[in-house]
């Protein structure tokens, strides 16, 4: 039992140890930033750690099994922000998603093409630039992901050529992305992961049922038929800890799409938590990265609040910044 615990916490801290690895040169990223634009690193809650470290270990395991079997594989980010991420109250620069894909893979197994979408024209040019220090082919796309000319681009970009793979992060605050926009990717030949904040959609349908909110009761419906693709939203009890079945119809209409979708809960303290999917279309060479998705399931949703409080205390007292 006590060789099982260590063994999953020795896993998180790799995990977390390799993220915060890149972390002068994510300051020096940031300090040039700063100086250069003016502009500051989008500001996150410290669980934003523990979805990238997440995120990390997808790349690096999805981008060794992918190039062994697809001619050309991308990664797709919808919104990629300006690369480098604020964590509150620990005073840390950590690299984003777009540059994580970036600098994760290993030497000969990177992805051939970042496609990296950022509807903010300032943060798109700043993501180029700090970009363009990587040996990494990127096509910035600035625009609003939900617009029907950006997924056309992308569908695009992927069929420049035969047997093309990609690796796609939809990772919104809340219900920016629609559900229109998440088919249009799940429809392709690439696999999705999803963030889900479930209390960004619970506080939605919290709103929409709301006395105190039934002049904006129109607006909150279309939100959320907008985000599930579906009004069978309506049909979910509004009861306390009924919004978990929320996520279920979410899942439900991402199975339409795809053999596989693989959910991994990850919870935080005082009952936070949100729900990370992964998306596959089962093919011949796939079967070592669902193995790799599997095992990050094991870990994540067997560790609890307070180990996940133990590994915050542990990053902090190894990895907070010189003031």
């Amino acid at each position: 039992m006590a060789g099982r615990r260590k063994n999953k916490l020795q896993w998180w801290l790799d995990r977390l140890n390799t993220l915060t690895g890149y972390k002068e040169e994510a300051m020096k990223l940031y300090d040039y930033m700063r100086k250069q634009y003016n502009i500051d690193a989008y500001e996150k809650g410290y669980w934003a750690i523990l979805k990238l470290t997440i995120l990390s270990y997808y790349i690096d395991v999805y981008t060794i099994v992918a190039k062994e079997h697809f001619k050309k594989i991308l990664y797709i980010d919808l919104l990629a922000g300006c690369g480098l991420n604020k964590i509150k109250d620990y005073d840390e620069i950590i690299m984003g998603s777009a540059l994580l894909a970036a600098k994760v893979p290993r030497e000969g197994k990177e992805f051939d093409k970042l496609v990296l979408v950022e509807m903010d024209s300032d943060k798109a040019r700043v993501l180029e630039d700090l970009l363009q220090r990587f040996n990494v082919d990127v096509e910035i796309i600035n625009g609003d992901c939900n617009e029907r000319k950006t997924l056309e681009q992308i569908e695009s970009i992927i069929n420049e050529e035969d047997n093309t793979h990609f690796l796609a992060f939809v990772d919104p605050e809340g219900l920016e992305v629609k559900w229109k926009t998440v088919e249009a990717l799940l429809k392709m030949n690439g696999d999705v992961v999803i963030n889900y904040m479930c209390s960004s959609v619970a506080r939605t349908w919290g709103n929409y049922h709301s006395d105190k909110h039934s002049n904006k009761k129109e607006g909150f419906y279309k939100r959320l038929t907008e985000f599930f693709g579906t009004d069978e939203w309506l049909k979910v009890p509004y009861i306390e800890g009924n919004s978990e079945k929320l996520f279920e119809l979410y899942l439900r209409q991402i199975s339409r799409y795809k053999d596989v979708a693989i959910p991994t809960r990850v919870q935080g303290l005082k009952g936070f938590h949100y729900h990370i999917v992964v998306a596959v279309r089962k093919t011949r060479g796939s079967q070592g990265w669902l193995d790799a998705v599997y095992r990050v399931k094991r870990y994540v949703e067997s560790t609890t609040p307070e180990e996940i409080k133990g590994i915050r205390v542990n990053l902090r007292s190894t990895h907070t910044l010189q003031k």
